[in-house]
């Protein structure tokens, strides 16, 4: 067997991008595009639904919230001071954004990116254990705010997140933290959000997730579709790999994915 692994080895990687796994290059490949198009639409009815894009970077997938909800109330968070510039340039007129990280307790965090990367990058994290499993770059950091969704959605006077995106390079679990309230109240709806090898480094499972979200069922969406995570066996579900979560209410979510 060892004289055809590199054969197996590529088919593996093959069989994973077909299930899910390492579609980076776009919203398409990645199945957000179908989510949004194909797939939101029906679970949310209404005209103007309340979204939350934590770590919006520059804001391709506001955007693209926008143009399936126009009138939504939309809210982009961005914490690297250069990166929201960028945010408020491209979605500042349609949008709230907010200079700032999500987490698990308001105060103040470094926010760590690879040395030479470009300022503000797409892997900055507040997490430098999670980017030492991509990179064994020396990190550099700047300082930015944290808050927590709880307190953002009573310090706005919010009752009901209709869709919460995370994209937090590995923080992702933190944020969810941060919503213990919201989440127990039921105040929460739709949530997608990334996994992937940085969440290695934080030893943060999607058993994790599952039951973090007890009122939601998780599904790995696909280029057109997604499969339910609860019919997946440990290692079919638990592997370190690109790929996008979204965890649906239990009362609306599909029964055939």
């Amino acid at each position: 067997m060892r004289r055809i692994y590199a054969l197996y080895r590529s088919l593996l990687k093959h069989c994973l991008r077909r299930s899910g796994f390492f579609n980076w290059e776009s919203m398409e490949a990645s199945g957000e595009t179908w989510f949004l198009q194909e797939q939101l639409p029906g679970l949310l009815h209404q005209e103007s639904p309340c979204v939350l894009d934590v770590g919006a970077n520059s804001g391709d997938y506001t955007e693209a919230v926008l143009r399936v909800y126009p009138k939504a109330r939309a809210h982009a968070f961005e914490p690297h001071p250069l990166t929201f510039q960028r945010l408020m340039s491209a979605v500042g007129n349609r949008a709230k954004c907010h200079p700032m990280a999500l987490g698990s307790t308001p105060g103040q965090l470094k926010l760590y990116d690879s040395e030479g990367s470009t300022e503000g990058g797409i892997r900055a994290s507040l997490s430098p254990e999670a980017l030492k499993t991509m990179t064994s770059k020396p990190l550099v950091s700047v300082e930015v705010e944290v808050s927590t969704l709880d307190f953002f959605l009573k310090d706005q006077k919010l009752d009901r997140v209709d869709f919460l995106k995370i994209d937090t390079e590995g923080f992702e679990m933190d944020v969810l933290q941060g919503a213990t309230h919201a989440l127990a109240a039921g105040q929460i709806g739709v949530i997608q959000f990334e996994f992937n090898a940085l969440h290695l480094g934080r030893r943060h499972f999607l058993i994790d997730f599952m039951e973090r979200l007890p009122g939601h069922r998780l599904y790995r969406l696909l280029s057109d579709g997604m499969v339910a995570l609860d019919k997946l066996k440990p290692y079919e579900r638990e592997i370190f790999a690109f790929q996008n979560i979204v965890a649906i209410p239990r009362e609306i979510a599909p029964e055939k994915a």
